[in-house]
C-alpha cells in the first residue's frame, strides 16, 4: 500500500486511464455510464475506489493512471473526510494537473453537511481543478462526462502540444465567489 505515482509505468498507445475515488457508488456508476456512452478515439479504462490507498497489485498489473477524480458529495461528511484522508496517498507530482475534485450535491443547499468553502480550500491547497455539477440530471451527467473525457485526453498525452500542467492552469481561473 504505497503512494500512487503518475509516472511509475509507461503509457499505453491510444489508452487513457481514470481513477474515480468516492464513497457514493451510485454517483460513480452514473458518471461511468455517461463516460462510456460518449464517443472517443481512444480506449477508456476506469477504475473505481472508495478511498486510497489502493490494495496491492497482486497478480494483475495495474495500468498507469492518467487522471484521478475525487468525487465529493456535499451532503455527506464521510465523503469529504474520505477524500481528504486519501490525498496523503498520492505522490505530489499528481497535483501537476492530474487531479480533479468533482463536487456534487450543492443544488440542495439546506441538506449540505460540508461547506463548499472547505472543498474549495482543499482544491486550492493542492492546486487542483474544482468542478461543480449535479450528476442526478441527464444534462449535468453528460456535460460532466464530456469535460472529464477532454481532461483525460490531455492528461494521457493524447493531445499533441498540451500538457496536464497547462490544462490545470487554463481551467483553474479565478471564479466569482462560490455559494456556501
Amino acid at each position: 500500500m504505497s503512494t500512487l505515482r503518475p509516472f511509475d509505468k509507461l503509457p499505453a498507445l491510444k489508452e487513457a486511464v481514470l481513477l474515480l475515488v468516492g464513497t457514493d457508488e451510485h454517483l460513480q456508476e452514473l458518471l461511468v455510464e455517461a463516460m462510456l456512452r460518449e464517443p472517443k478515439a481512444f480506449e477508456l479504462k476506469i477504475h473505481l475506489a472508495k478511498s486510497l490507498p489502493l490494495p496491492p497489485e497482486g497478480d494483475h498489473q495495474r495500468p498507469r493512471i492518467d487522471l484521478v477524480v475525487f468525487l465529493v458529495n456535499l451532503q455527506s461528511q464521510l465523503s469529504f473526510s474520505t477524500v481528504k484522508s486519501s490525498l496523503a496517498h498520492l505522490d505530489s507530482t499528481f497535483f501537476l494537473g492530474k487531479v480533479c475534485f468533482l463536487v456534487v450535491g450543492g443544488g440542495r443547499v439546506k441538506h449540505c453537511m460540508v461547506e463548499m468553502s472547505a472543498v474549495k480550500a482543499m482544491a486550492d491547497a493542492h492546486l487542483s481543478i474544482l468542478l461543480l455539477t449535479e450528476l442526478e440530471s441527464e444534462l449535468g451527467c453528460t456535460s460532466t462526462a464530456q469535460q472529464l473525457l477532454q481532461m483525460l485526453r490531455v492528461c494521457a498525452g493524447l493531445v499533441p502540444g498540451v500538457s496536464a500542467l497547462y490544462l490545470g492552469s487554463v481551467l483553474k481561473r479565478p471564479s466569482p465567489s462560490l455559494p456556501e
